[in-house]
């Protein structure tokens, strides 16, 4: 049987606020009285007090000052670290055994995998930028895309285009050093695990 990774990652990325607390509570739920796991590290007591300290904390920071979403993110920050310290408990103690991770309230981490062509690029935007001949070029963020590949190209009387290639992390680009009274011809792709690129349809538009 495949080992598998308990996940430790109880950031902003992965929960807000609220999130971080009932995650906490369930997995304090479900390990209490535990035949799995009867010698947690650290002591599902101190963590049942955190959770308390910070959902009061976080309640009061609502509409607090700024002293109070100071507490609050304090609070928290101890959470994280006692949840993580919990789940390598649980790693070790399960032997990466899933049946006994899901025992834990814990998740496991997903196997990476590879993501197929993505979605052709909408509301793209082609808008003239502060100085001449530069261009804000931009599309919807699209979903799973690890960066994105900006393309443009003079227009030309013989109809060969010659594209000019950026990438970014960005869904908006600045691109400078055309030349102004010029006609250029744009367009964009997301890109991912997949080597294919679907790309934008054209905006074609005079550079000012």
């Amino acid at each position: 049987m495949e080992k598998q990774k308990v996940s430790s990652d109880f950031s902003y990325k992965n929960y807000t606020d609220t999130e971080v607390s009932v995650k906490g509570t369930n997995i304090l739920d479900k390990m209490t009285d535990n035949p799995n796991f009867t010698t947690p590290i650290p002591a599902l007591a101190d963590i049942r007090a955190t959770i308390s300290s910070y959902t009061a904390a976080l309640a009061k920071a609502e509409k607090g000052s700024q002293d109070d979403r100071v507490i609050k993110n304090s609070w928290r920050a101890k959470l994280e670290d006692q949840l993580k310290d919990l789940s390598m408990y649980v790693q070790l103690t399960s032997k990466g055994d899933a049946v006994i991770i899901s025992s834990s309230g814990f998740d496991t981490n997903k196997k990476p995998g590879t993501v197929g062509p993505l979605y052709k690029p909408e509301n793209v935007v082609v808008k003239m930028g502060d100085n001449k001949g530069t261009v804000w070029f931009s599309c919807d963020a699209i979903d799973r895309a690890a960066f994105y590949e900006f393309e443009y190209a003079e227009v030309t009387a013989d109809g060969v285009l010659n594209w000019v290639h950026k990438t970014s992390t960005k869904h908006k680009l600045l691109i400078d050093g055309l030349t102004s009274g010029k006609q250029y011809t744009f367009r964009v792709a997301g890109a991912g695990t997949d080597p294919s690129r679907v790309w934008s349809d054209q905006i074609t538009t005079f550079v000012i």
